[in-house]
């Protein structure tokens, strides 16, 4: 039986957002996505990360159009609908990351698209196809938060690009999670932190 987002995982994940809304300082999605990733008691690898991307898309979004907290709450609220039938481990049983779709989420529900909609369809294609290509440039094995961060990175200029909506620009990233996986594959992960210090 898969195993979908722990519904106490997302509790906390919205708390958090809509704590940084209320806070109202304008942050890009990947500084919202690392706090979110921070919260005590969220674990390394969980299919919770396939509803993060589009929460820390939607909150940094929001933050960046100056919206209430009203308005935010109701859209990770459908965001939340939509993401919690995305099982883990899709990554490598159905080969398509639920990161990706993650990003494809945002923009279904900033552009209120639905399976029918003329207008606004494609962009969600495109949201998680860009997400999705940069997410397979890296060889696994999985790491949700490479992928989180990947999927971020391709999403952002494409948001600009694509709809009204800014969630701001990626800044260099340096993961601080990596020593709590595993399966971290350090030098060839491109967030690793022990890379380019040699450069430095």
């Amino acid at each position: 039986m898969p195993v979908l987002p722990d519904t106490a995982h997302m509790d906390l994940i919205d708390r958090a957002c809509l704590k940084l809304a209320e806070e109202g300082t304008v942050l890009d999605a990947v500084t919202v996505a690392q706090q979110l990733m921070s919260i005590p008691g969220l674990p390394m690898h969980c299919p919770y990360h396939h509803y993060l991307v589009p929460a820390a898309l939607l909150t940094a979004a929001h933050l960046h159009a100056g919206s209430d907290v009203q308005k935010l709450s109701a859209q990770l609220k459908t965001a939340r609908e939509r993401a919690s039938g995305i099982p883990g481990g899709i990554c490598g049983y159905q080969g398509v990351c639920g990161a990706a779709i993650g990003a494809g989420i945002f923009a279904s529900v900033w552009l209120k698209t639905t399976p029918m909609s003329n207008k606004g369809w494609a962009v969600c294609q495109k949201l998680t196809a860009r997400s999705l290509e940069a997410i397979a440039e890296v060889e696994g094995p999985r790491c949700c938060k490479r992928v989180v961060f990947l999927a971020l990175q391709a999403a952002l200029p494409a948001i600009r690009e694509l709809t009204d909506a800014d969630a701001g620009d990626a800044p260099e990233i340096r993961c601080s999670f990596w020593e709590g996986n595993r399966e971290c594959r350090r030098k060839s992960c491109p967030f690793w932190p022990g890379n380019g210090e040699a450069d430095k």
